[in-house]
């Protein structure tokens, strides 16, 4: 059995606040520099491509038309559309707006990512002080200043920075929504889970679904939790006015769909795509199954359901064994819709691959990975079994994990979707090793004490 209370009130030497402190600016200069470092020395080919051509479009149409479209720049004819979440694209139109076309806006945006990727190393560890010892935290915070897909992600225009610094923002807050402020915190980080799910469908339930499922834990009040859940609903419930009045063939619940569909083909995400960039044949066929499959849905979704469970139940097992395994997939190691292992578009030129030290570090990160997940599912049950004892950050942690595992399983599983949460994933992992740590001492004290 674990120790009876593993738990923040018998947390061991802890640091004074000077030395917290400077070990926390430490911690912070290090990720911002490391990042920083690594921005200014990557070489990526062409970073204007996937999701990023979007991103891009959206950001241009709203700095010269006002308009949130993905019609290509300088198209005579500007459509407004929800397909992507509005979060990222204001994000980078802000940089158009202040630096002006590409590529002079690129840099700005990649070091503003920088910034807030040091930013949301931070706040995690002030939101985790509450539940972790502080050399344990330490530990922590170094692993996330370093860990190798946190600091790539910074240098492409991608949504994953942003989301993570939006996800750790509303968790920091969140994780102090039981003292005098409580209602202040509500909001904030009402407001900062709001943003992120304005950044990612994908965490827009997680704060009022959180808030409703505390409404009968002991050290929250209802008001608080009511308070969360209207702010993070606020942001959210304006953007979802405005597509109302869109008459756009492309939204946000058809890109749901293509998600769904292409998540349920586990040809796509092991073998099909990489080869389909080079035009493999039956990649190519594969890929127009996926396509037909998904223009059936979207035009009867009822029909295009049964169509998909009678593709499923021709080989049950095969399908059951492939959503078994995609939790596993998202919180794997290496992209498999990209170039591969920590790069999502091709990085001819990487300090992770020219310093011999950096590759080092890749590999053992890559080697510890497995167990980092072994270790967060530890955590988040240990969580989970003790929540009545449990500080409001723990919990939010836990159950954003638990959510996007269980939404990424539905739909499209991708490491690359796991970045944003790999900060909140080394702290319950730290958690459960360190609950594991503390059952091993007590066993050793009272094999003495026999």
């Amino acid at each position: 059995m674990l120790p009876a209370n593993p738990l923040p009130d018998n947390r061991p030497r802890q640091l004074t606040t000077a030395w917290w402190v400077a070990w926390l600016l430490l911690i912070g200069f290090f990720a911002l520099a490391f990042r920083w470092y690594y921005i200014g020395h990557a070489i990526v080919d062409t970073p204007i491509q996937g999701d990023a051509v979007q991103y891009h479009a959206y950001a241009w149409n709203l700095v010269n038309h006002g308009i949130f479209s993905q019609s290509a720049p300088g198209s005579d004819i500007v459509v407004a559309d929800s397909f992507r979440d509005p979060g990222y694209p204001a994000f980078v139109a802000v940089w158009i707006a202040i630096l002006g076309d590409f590529p002079a806006w690129y840099p700005g945006v990649l070091y503003t990512q920088a910034v807030l990727g040091a930013l949301t190393v931070l706040l995690l560890l002030c939101a985790a002080r509450r539940w972790l010892p502080d050399r344990w935290l330490i530990a922590a915070g170094i692993a996330m200043a370093l860990w190798p897909h946190s600091v790539t992600i910074t240098s492409y225009v991608l949504s994953e920075t942003l989301l993570s610094f939006l996800c750790a923002l509303g968790i920091f807050f969140f994780s102090r929504t039981t003292g005098r402020r409580s209602a202040i915190s509500a909001t904030a980080s009402g407001l900062a889970f709001g943003a992120a799910g304005l950044t990612n469908a994908v965490v827009l339930p997680f704060a009022p679904l959180l808030a409703l499922g505390l409404m009968r834990h002991k050290a929250f009040d209802r008001k608080v939790l009511i308070v969360l859940l209207a702010s993070a609903l606020a942001l959210p419930a304006l953007w979802a006015v405005r597509n109302i009045q869109i008459p756009s063939s492309a939204s946000s619940s058809h890109r749901a769909i293509m998600n769904l569909v292409q998540g349920s083909w586990p040809e796509y995400h092991i073998s099909y795509y990489r080869k389909l960039v080079h035009h493999d044949p039956e990649s190519v066929l594969m890929q127009q199954k996926i396509d037909d499959e998904y223009q059936n849905f979207r035009a009867d979704p009822m029909h295009g359901a049964t169509k998909m469970a009678a593709r499923m139940a021709q080989q049950p097992l095969h399908y059951l064994g492939w959503y078994l395994r995609k939790p596993a997939l998202l919180w794997g190691w290496s992209i498999r819709i990209g170039e591969g292992d920590i790069y999502v578009f091709q990085t001819p030129y990487s300090p992770f691959k020219e310093n011999a030290t950096l590759r080092l570090l890749v590999s053992l990160c890559h080697a510890f990975n497995p167990l980092l997940l072994i270790l967060m599912v530890a955590g988040c049950v240990l969580t989970f079994l003790r929540r009545a004892l449990m500080p409001p950050g723990a919990l939010g942690v836990a159950a954003l994990l638990f959510l996007v595992t269980l939404v990424y399983g539905i739909l499209q599983s991708e490491p690359r979707y796991s970045i944003p949460y790999r900060g909140e994933e080394i702290l319950l992992a730290t958690f459960g090793m360190q609950a594991t740590a503390s059952w091993l001492a007590a066993r050793r004290r009272q094999a003495k004490a026999a």
